[in-house]
């Protein structure tokens, strides 16, 4: 008989999940000769188990003592220690596209664990959640493909960014990386070209490795416009979209002058001590140079108990009714969740998201920034799966001190697995494991 998913769930562990990932390395092609004394499994194991530990640089990596070097062979299968220089070079030459293929092989753990099930939403949809963000900025270190920020006093910074698309439910804390894409100077002079041309990049590979699945893109006022909109549709994917007066003003036209002949559908009521203001209206043109784009627009207001009322504003090609409103809105609002669960946990709980690892001349810094999103992937998994983990959260009250108290442990004293970490992290919490 088949396992129910909470079963898999609750059998899935940090142990497991690490090995899985080391197998997945393992069947990486190598660039060098077969002769090299570091297997780039390990070299890429390396990379992760420092974002794992939340190391705060390569050269405090790097400096590991008998009893680090015995847990990274125990609890990540890394066979042989590597300086930071060793670990740059290699990495720097790794395709950043072999590891963002992982990420397709993680769904499927996602699909069989049921998660992908629980996290469907209205009409069945799989929230993906897109935007853009820095992993890397100096003022001195650049290569051809950073992208160039002049400043007021007339110096230039040099940045590596990237998309992600990142699995989102309105009613589930955890997220998960879908799918990512780097945004290059290639891609056009200016930041809002860069984006869009690297969000293209990133539909057509979501779409070659999740055919068949039935996605709803949300995104930033930024891609509210028609290319990125028949990109999206054309793969028979839904979106919920920002869009804003100043960017969308041909659409906020209409939209008043549909409102002034009375055409625009506008209801609230009171929930909670929160006063909720909808109007909307099907089947406006996107704007007038592509008038052959029809949206539905929604204008949403949220006036909380404290008298303050906030206003945002969507396009979508879903049908918007007084039942789907809601709906439409809490997908929208979704979309925070790659800024709040996503970019601000990598910035502000141990990940070092916005420290310089390493720019490398080609590949390093989209390398070790992929390596840090599967780190923090495989501990979106750990926190909502494994009990074990769950239960000294509730102890020690935020996850930060749980890695700062885990880390600690992996500095003096050895294991030889990560579930002895954990029941001895449960003795110094004094919780009772189930």
């Amino acid at each position: 008989m088949r396992k129910s998913y909470q079963s898999l769930q609750q059998c899935l562990t940090p142990d497991f999940l690490i090995g899985q990932l080391r197998q997945r390395f393992s069947q990486l092609s190598d660039h060098r000769a077969s002769n090299s004394r570091f297997s780039l499994s390990d070299l890429l194991m390396s990379g992760f188990a420092m974002f794992s530990l939340k190391y705060a640089s390569l050269l405090q990596f790097e400096s590991q003592t008998d009893v680090e070097r015995e847990n990274l062979h125990h609890l990540y299968g890394i066979e042989e220690r590597c300086t930071d220089s060793q670990m740059r070079k290699v990495l720097d030459k790794v395709c950043p596209d072999k590891i963002k293929d992982i990420y397709a092989e993680n769904f499927k753990e996602l699909h069989r664990l049921g998660i992908t099930k629980a996290y469907r939403y209205y009409q069945d949809y799989l929230i993906i959640a897109v935007d853009g963000v820095t992993h890397f900025e100096s003022k001195k270190v650049h290569c051809s493909g950073c992208l160039e920020k002049k400043h007021q006093d007339g110096s230039v910074s040099y940045s590596h960014s990237m998309l992600c698309a990142m699995v989102v439910n309105p009613g589930q804390k955890e997220v998960f990386v879908l799918g990512t894409e780097p945004i290059v100077c290639q891609d056009g002079s200016e930041k809002n070209d860069c984006e869009r041309n690297a969000s293209k990049r990133l539909l057509a590979w979501m779409a070659k490795h999740y055919q068949g699945q039935n996605l709803l893109i949300t995104e930033d006022a930024l891609y509210s416009n028609a290319p990125n909109i028949k990109n999206i549709t054309d793969n028979n994917w839904s979106y919920v979209l920002g869009i804003k007066p100043d960017g969308n003003k041909s659409l906020f036209k209409a939209f008043e002058q549909t409102n002034a002949s009375h055409r625009v559908k506008p209801y609230s009521y009171l929930e909670n001590g929160i006063q909720h203001h909808f109007k909307y209206v099907n089947n406006l043109p996107l704007n007038s140079s592509n008038s052959e784009v029809r949206v539905n627009v929604l204008i949403y207001q949220c006036t909380d108990k404290k008298g303050k009322t906030t206003q945002f504003s969507w396009v979508t090609n879903l049908e918007l009714t007084r039942k789907s409103g809601m709906e439409v809105m809490k997908i929208g609002r979704s979309r925070w969740k790659i800024e709040n669960e996503t970019f601000n946990t990598l910035k502000n709980q141990g990940y070092h998201f916005e420290h310089n690892y390493g720019h490398g001349k080609e590949n390093l810094s989209t390398v070790l920034a992929y390596l840090m999103l599967l780190a923090f992937h495989t501990d979106q998994l750990i926190q909502r799966c494994h009990q074990p983990f769950q239960q000294i959260w509730k102890v020690a009250k935020t996850k930060l001190k749980i890695w700062q108290t885990l880390r600690a442990l992996f500095l003096v004293k050895t294991f030889h697995s990560f579930q002895q970490l954990y029941e001895y992290m449960a003795l110094l919490f004094k919780v009772q494991l189930e």
